[in-house]
């Protein structure tokens, strides 16, 4: 990998912090009771992952002039039913014909639910605009865009360094989360400061000494007069703190240390506190480091070259090595922890990997298993794992996993520190919000002071200090297969469907397109259907279903088109009585 630290500016130096109250030297001598300042996520209120918030501030209430700042830009990932589906990305249509006027993208951390959308989106909303990011999240952001080709500016931020971008000054501020340099932002505007606190914790034990910015939260609060807490609540529905990283270093590293042959760890490949982990404790253990999958060998090389992670040439060995030591003396990091079909993981299982799976190997799982759309196959994969004798460890009952997500003390602690007179619950599912909901009105909140937009809502906030949701933005799904972006649609996904769960039943026929008769006996052919040899009854009277069909609907001259698709209908039709399954069912008539 080229040297992370020659294609990133890692020169920049910090702002010191104003001793004034920033936010009341910022704002504007005169503010108009029209202004407005408009927040939509592109990724839909109520979704976990697809982090992409606009907000875009409108003097006098006109958007046609608004400028805009774009917090995050992350993938989401598929649910189990869309075949094929690689990631989904936001839609940016909103955005089209406001290009000109976007200040800058914002990052949080490098989590690619935050970060991973931005190859896919700069070529469509420009590779001009300015990209701040943390130093961690940066090198991630620049690896990725050089597999792609694409150049982007991205500015480095740290912590006390106010930006200003237009209208709006955004402070970041440290807080911790399952990935170094993660921040939320303090983001003044001429109407009023929102808080954007994405994914967070409150860990007053962090693995690498990094604590959350308590007193600079604090100030805000204190300073400021917070118009809107826009909070992380995925581990709303958990009472109390969540376990501190720390708490399940004692049992991952006895993990490793009884292991008696070989031992995988699978982690989500941004985690570089948990392979950090991996890392000394295989080291403690007399085991030699073996990166396994690109996705991980490249997180991995990345956060050595950041100093994030201590790893000496001589504690690596290559997967071409790995025959010169004893089985007990390897532990290997793999890529794969959500029984992804090409990842290192899976086809290590399915035997299409150098290295095989045997009985006495050990394999952590050491990642969440909630992430939408995961769940099932993470399950599949812990399934073939056992049955080929090998011992697994999984799920956070196993205690080799903690939330990077704060739960009901840690965002109540968060609400009372900021006093903001709205609250804006962001990153959770419905359920999740409903349970800060129920936080917040438990800590002194009023009903009416918690806004719960529709998916495809934006909230518009004015100067006056009231708001609205009744501005919509129109959406779609965005999926990304391997062949391109937005190419998989609801048809293309219905026919996957189709062929996954009823098969295909393909029919030719030559047709003499002179005399509008068939030449030979129609051939009918099943895959994933029907066994044909047991079913030659059902087989040959559809046979005799598509002459019948044929005849009645090929006129002179024949419509090949029309012929098609009333034998297409009429099909689906007899084989839905006869066997109440529904197979893709696909005509072809070839003319002779």
């Amino acid at each position: 990998m080229q040297n992370i630290k020659n294609t990133i500016n890692t020169n920049t130096q910090p702002n010191q912090r104003p001793q004034t109250k920033f936010t009341q030297t910022f704002r504007p001598k005169t503010v108009q009771n029209s202004d407005a300042l408009r927040i939509t996520s592109l990724g839909g209120f109520g979704d976990v992952t697809q982090n992409m918030f606009v907000y875009e501030y409108a003097p006098r209430g006109d958007f046609k002039k608004s400028q805009i700042i774009i917090v995050d830009c992350g993938v989401g990932f598929p649910e189990e039913d869309e075949f094929g589906v690689d990631l989904q990305i936001p839609d940016t249509k909103y955005l089209e014909d406001k290009k000109n006027r976007i200040l800058g993208i914002f990052i949080t951390h490098g989590h690619e639910d935050h970060i991973g959308a931005l190859r896919f989106i700069l070529p469509v909303l420009g590779k001009n605009i300015p990209i701040y990011a943390p130093r961690l999240a940066t090198a991630f952001i620049q690896a990725r865009l050089q597999e792609h080709e694409i150049r982007a500016k991205i500015q480095i931020y740290q912590d006390n360094m106010p930006m200003k971008a237009g209208p709006f000054l955004v402070d970041p501020i440290r807080v911790t989360h399952s990935i170094p340099d993660t921040f939320h932002f303090a983001i003044s505007t001429p109407i009023g400061l929102i808080y954007h606190g994405s994914d967070f914790k409150f860990d007053l034990f962090p693995l690498d000494g990094k604590y959350s910015d308590l007193r600079h939260i604090a100030r805000v609060g204190n300073n400021s007069n917070v118009l809107c807490l826009l909070s992380d609540c995925l581990g709303a529905d958990h009472p109390g703190y969540s376990p501190s990283e720390r708490t399940i270093a004692q049992n991952f590293e006895n993990e490793i240390k009884t292991a008696k042959g070989r031992v995988f760890v699978t982690a989500i490949s941004s985690n570089i506190v948990r392979w950090g982990q991996a890392i000394e404790y295989g080291k403690r253990a007399g085991r030699k480091i073996v990166t396994v999958g690109f996705s991980v060998d490249r997180a991995i090389s990345v956060a050595q070259e950041l100093g994030y992670i201590k790893l000496n040439k001589s504690d690596i060995v290559p997967i071409n090595r790995i025959k010169n030591f004893p089985e007990n003396q390897l532990i290997f990091l793999a890529a794969g922890f959500a029984g992804q079909s090409n990842s290192a993981l899976s086809k290590m299982v399915m035997g299409k990997h150098r290295i095989k799976i045997k009985s006495s190997d050990k394999i952590i799982f050491s990642a969440p298993d909630y992430i939408p759309g995961t769940s099932s196959a993470i399950l599949k994969i812990v399934d073939h794992l056992s049955k080929m004798g090998a011992e697994v460890v999984y799920g956070e009952g196993e205690n080799m996993h903690v939330s990077g997500h704060g739960y009901q003390k840690e965002y109540a602690l968060l609400a009372t520190l900021l006093n903001s007179r709205y609250l804006l619950p962001i990153g959770g599912n419905y359920r999740h919000v409903r349970a800060y909901q129920g936080m917040a009105l438990d800590i002194g909140y009023s009903a009416d002071q918690f806004i719960s937009p529709d998916s495809d809502a934006s909230v518009t906030f004015y100067a006056n200090g009231k708001y609205d949701t009744n501005h919509h933005i129109s959406s779609r799904k965005i999926l990304i297969d391997g062949f391109g972006v937005g190419d998989v649609g609801t048809t293309v996904l219905r026919d996957r469907r189709l062929l996954a769960e009823d098969g295909m039943l393909s029919v030719v026929l030559l047709v003499d397109t002179k005399s509008a008769r068939m030449i030979k006996e129609p051939l009918v052919l099943s895959k994933g259907f029907v066994f044909m040899k047991e079913n030659t009854p059902l087989i040959n009277q559809l046979k005799q279903e598509v002459k019948k069909k044929f005849s009645q609907v090929a006129g002179d001259p024949i419509n090949l088109d029309y012929v098609r698709e009333q034998i297409q209908g009429h099909l689906e039709q007899i084989v839905y009585k006869k066997t109440g399954r529904q197979p893709m069912i696909l005509p072809l008539l070839v003319e002779v």
